[in-house]
């Protein structure tokens, strides 16, 4: 009981100690995206990622060169 008491009142302290600065969400939100990478990595979702984005930056450019074609012909 002794234990249970001493890991409760440890706690508190430590949660309470300086709440403005949030540290203990700060590291928890580093572990989720951290987590969220690898899981990305292991099922290829940001390898498509990464593609989509790489198709759109082509279809832009493509877009670009059509508009300024046709600038120099107007």
């Amino acid at each position: 009981m002794k234990c249970a008491m001493m890991f409760l009142v440890l706690t508190l302290v430590v949660l309470m100690a300086e709440p403005g600065e949030g540290w203990f969400w700060h590291h928890v939100n580093h572990a989720l995206s951290a987590a969220e990478r690898v899981h990305g990595m292991l099922t290829g979702e940001e390898l498509e990622a990464m593609k989509a984005q790489e198709a759109m930056k082509a279809q832009e450019a493509m877009e670009q060169r059509v508009f300024q074609q046709e600038n120099v012909f107007a």
